[in-house]
């Protein structure tokens, strides 16, 4: 057995050479491992120079991963936090190593500020190939993070949103697709808490590429969420367009394509609680625009909004309507509601109920609109107004009820409304010429183009609707008056009206009062000259008696609701005249059995003597009472006079004035 030889001494210095390396290189890890924290913040420094940093702790919690918390970077200029990141980890290889790329960045909770600071601290990623290729970064992932926009420049809103990510082999030049996820996004006015845009999901695609050299997005997908438009966007809109800027002019930014779908869209101030019935939902999809061009093709993209079964309730008492409209259909964009304007408002079915209640609820409006309150306050302007098949009832909603033969409608341009849903318009809806028929009335009425007219706001302090129809022909039973007319005023006491016309020849003039009470009293007067008594006479007895000459009348009437209580009037001719009988036997015939003798002598002689009768005058009164009254009827002529006087009565009580006195 040979001897061994010992080490030559290139080999011992060739071993105590890497001894010493493996020992220096032990140093080494052992220093970088208690001193990764001034490490990373150095690194960061030397990559961020403009940037102010603070990072907690750095550590290696296990081979090839290291481990960061609470890193925070600042604005140099104002001290704002650009971002804060509460634990983060950098994992890597020895294949990431060999590739000279990062390997795989996790993030968790950062939040992320929006701001014109990061302008001044990122550094140029170069993009030519002379100047080197830009780093990779094998994945970077995040779970969950928030973002804030804090509504720079002023004028802008806040934002707040919630995102996350997962993107792979990221590097400046890439033009594969990535995408970001956000949700829970919140923008608020500033000056406002409530939120006027909430969206539920929003998809952001596009190439890291493309957006840094060119400001180009690939696609944004918004699914979901509630657009109020009212203060809070008028003021972003208005504080735009008083500076002239625009927040995606500064970058050129260019959205290769919009999607929005069911975005609610109403009107007020709070996305999260719609204020108004008014609401539509926004559907689009736009195409190579950039965030000016959508705005503005979103503003005035025209909508179309159906209100169905609207019900206006009165002040005094919820459960009472004042105003319905079946249908509603309203048409505008977003630049008009903007600036308080509509472009159409087609209202269908429109039904006012005329009471106590309806001016109260437009006293009690206006109030509200003198002091600024509700989200209608402010003066809306409608470019076109079309109100078709209105009509009115008398009597609020819920309580008695008359209909009243006056159908309305109107056209108008420029309308200017205090408050939409109130109607109240200084102007005139016209009334269209119509025929009502009321069978069990045994009415039939032809009326011609009228105008009903809303003296509201008031104008010298009256509150008042004034109908006025004019009458082509009114028929009731067999009695006929034609080239009539009718102007009725409704206002917080009551209903007043007058009517006239043509009767036989004559002229008639009458009017009424209806008072809002639970018992529904109303009075009336009603006057006639002129008027043939002949025709008159031959339609109330064909053929059984006839009067001649120009009869003149007047009388009065009290009514509770639709019940007689009162009835008195006079008449008489104002040129001689003759009495004709032509069915004397007839009547003498119905003389009842039960009369006595002298009762039916009585008669049968006073028929007689008028059987054929001339007179110069002809004069009488009448008077009705509940139920009964009395028709006196006295004649003059060269023959001498004649007397009737003649009971009315209305049942067969046994109480009665005709009842107490069997003589007449």
């Amino acid at each position: 057995m040979q001897p061994i030889r010992p080490f030559s001494k290139k080999l011992r210095l060739v071993l105590l050479v890497a001894a010493l390396g493996l020992l220096v290189t032990a140093c080494i890890l052992f220093l970088l491992a208690r001193n990764l924290t001034p490490i990373a913040r150095w690194g960061l420094q030397r990559s961020l120079p403009a940037a102010k940093i603070d990072i907690q702790n750095v550590a290696i919690s296990v081979p090839g991963e290291i481990q960061f918390e609470n890193l925070v970077i600042h604005d140099p200029k104002t001290g704002r936090e650009l971002l804060r990141l509460e634990h983060g980890s950098l994992i890597f290889s020895f294949d990431d190593l060999a590739k000279r790329q990062l390997g795989e960045i996790r993030l968790q909770n950062p939040e992320f500020v929006i701001s014109p600071g990061w302008s001044g601290i990122l550094p140029k990623i170069p993009t030519d190939p002379q100047s080197g290729n830009p780093i990779t970064i094998r994945r970077i992932v995040c779970d969950y993070g928030e973002i804030h926009y804090d509504g720079e420049p002023i004028g802008s809103p806040s934002v707040r949103a919630k995102f996350c990510l997962d993107w792979t082999n990221f590097h400046a030049d890439q033009l594969d697709t990535l995408s970001l996820e956000l949700w829970d996004i919140r923008a608020n006015a500033l000056g406002f808490t409530d939120p006027f845009l909430v969206l539920d999901s929003v998809t952001i695609t596009g190439a890291p590429a493309e957006l840094i050299q060119k400001c180009e997005l690939r696609s944004l997908d918004i699914s979901g969420g509630a657009l109020a438009v009212g203060s809070a966007l008028d003021q972003i809109t208005h504080s735009s367009d008083a500076t002239g800027s625009d927040t995606g002019a500064a970058f050129n930014w260019k959205i290769g394509l919009l999607n929005i779908s069911k975005v609610r869209t109403t009107l007020g101030e709070n996305a999260w609680k719609p204020e108004s019935d008014i609401s539509f939902v926004l559907n689009t999809s736009l195409v190579n625009l950039s965030p000016a061009e959508i705005t503005k093709t979103l503003g005035s993209t025209e909508q179309v909004v159906e209100i169905t079964d609207l019900h206006i309730p009165s002040p005094l008492d919820p459960k009472t309507t004042v105003l319905k409209l079946r249908s509603v259909l309203l048409r505008f964009d977003l630049n008009g509601i903007l600036h308080h304007k509509l472009n159409e408002v087609t209202i269908l079915h429109p039904v006012i109920y005329i009471e106590e209640d309806l001016f109260a609820y437009m006293d009690e409006t206006s109030r509200r609109i003198s002091a600024g309150m509700g989200p209608l306050s402010t003066p809306w302007t409608i470019q076109k107004l079309d109100i078709q098949f209105g009509s009115l009832v008398l009597g609020s909603g819920g309580n008695t009820q008359y209909g009243l033969p006056l159908n309305f409608q109107t056209s108008a341009e420029n309308v200017t409304l205090n408050d939409l849903a109130s109607l109240k318009l200084k102007g005139s809806l016209l009334i269209p010429a119509q025929e009502y028929k009321f069978p069990a009335y045994q009415l039939e009425i032809a009326t011609q183009p009228g105008e009903l007219q809303f003296s509201y706001p008031p104008s010298k302090g009256v509150s008042n609707v004034v109908g006025t129809i004019r009458v082509k022909e009114i028929r009731w039973r067999q009695y006929q008056s034609k080239e009539s007319w009718a102007s009725v005023t409704f206002d917080r006491e009551g209903i007043n009206g007058t009517f006239g016309g043509g009767l036989y020849r004559g002229q008639i003039l009458g009017g009424f009062s209806f008072l809002f009470d639970a018992t529904s009293p109303w009075i009336g007067w009603l006057g006639g000259a002129g008027i043939n008594l002949e025709q008159l006479t031959d339609i109330i007895a064909p053929q059984n008696f006839r009067m001649s000459g120009p009869l003149g009348f007047k009388m009065q009437m009290n009514f509770l609701g639709r019940k007689l209580e009162r009835l008195k009037g006079d008449f008489a001719t104002t040129a001689p005249g003759r009495l004709q009988i032509s069915k004397l036997d007839d009547l003498l015939a119905r003389i009842p059995d039960g009369w006595s003798g002298l009762k039916k002598s009585s008669l049968r002689i006073a028929l007689e003597s008028a059987r054929d009768f001339n007179y110069d005058t002809c004069r009488g009164d009448f008077w009705f009472v509940r139920d009964q009254g009395l028709l006196d009827l006295k004649l003059q002529g060269p023959l001498g006079s004649r007397t009737f006087q003649t009971v009315l009565h209305a049942d067969e009580s046994t109480d009665g004035l005709w009842k107490k006195t069997p003589n007449r």
